[in-house]
């Protein structure tokens, strides 16, 4: 067994035994201030406009308008603040009951009023960027691997290129995903307050990239492997 083929399997192990884990223990320890005008509450719809038209029928028409206003969104994980007295939401219906319990919220406000307003676009652009170099660059690795394929061509070294690529690659795109939630958690954080829940982070990036990039290395290596024992019987012979 060649060093990176060990080096990928105990990569690939150690992050199955890590996600098996963290998705059966965990462990919460947060601190929080709360601010004396802080409330969560009830309000009515946005300021609207009614106008009411009787037609000819005699069928009265009512029109509403909503004021346009340009809006920024952010999508969060929260925590509820285990306050003293604190009331939980249930939900009872049919005979059923429920605890709702919030760990994912979209917040909107209008763009006037957003922290650091430049943030999101530089990082939306900037995400949008890398991950389509990452794609095309993955898709161009996976059309050079089927021409190779098709050629007959799979024990080579090129072979085992093009898969270690891919694999580095998909890899590579998981930990991006992985920075960039912890940087998104990091601005919201510290620029968003809310009443009654903080703000917590958690890993929004798909584990099967890492899993997925981390067998195609595994392969590419064992495809080294058999190329040189390929080579190695036809000097036999």
């Amino acid at each position: 067994m060649n060093k990176k083929l060990k080096i990928y399997s105990t990569l690939f192990v150690v992050v199955l035994i890590v996600f098996g884990l963290t998705s059966i223990i965990h462990y919460d320890s947060y601190t929080w201030t709360e601010q004396e005008d802080e409330k969560l509450e009830f309000v009515e719809n946005c300021e609207q406009t009614v106008t009411r038209d009787t037609l000819e029928n005699g069928v009265v028409k009512t029109t509403y308008n909503t004021p346009i206003q340009r809006t920024v969104s952010y999508e969060v994980f929260v925590q509820p603040k285990l306050k003293p007295g604190r009331k939980e939401l249930i939900s009872t219906s049919m005979g059923q009951t429920y605890k709702i319990d919030m760990q994912k919220v979209s917040l909107t406000v209008p763009a006037s009023k957003t922290p650091w307003k430049y943030f999101p676009v530089i990082f939306v652009v900037t995400s949008i960027i890398v991950i389509t170099i990452v794609l095309i660059w993955i898709l161009y690795m996976v059309y050079r691997l089927i021409l190779n394929i098709r050629k007959g061509n799979i024990f080579v070294a090129q072979v085992a290129k093009y898969l270690e690529t891919t694999g580095v690659l998909l890899a590579a795109l998981y930990l991006y995903g992985l920075a960039s939630s912890y940087i998104l958690y990091l601005f919201c954080a510290k620029n968003i307050h809310l009443a009654d829940y903080f703000i917590v982070f958690k890993n929004n990036s798909n584990i099967m990239y890492i899993l997925t990039g981390l067998a195609l290395m595994i392969i590419s290596q064992i495809i080294l492997m058999g190329k040189d024992l390929k080579e190695e019987q036809e000097l036999t012979i």
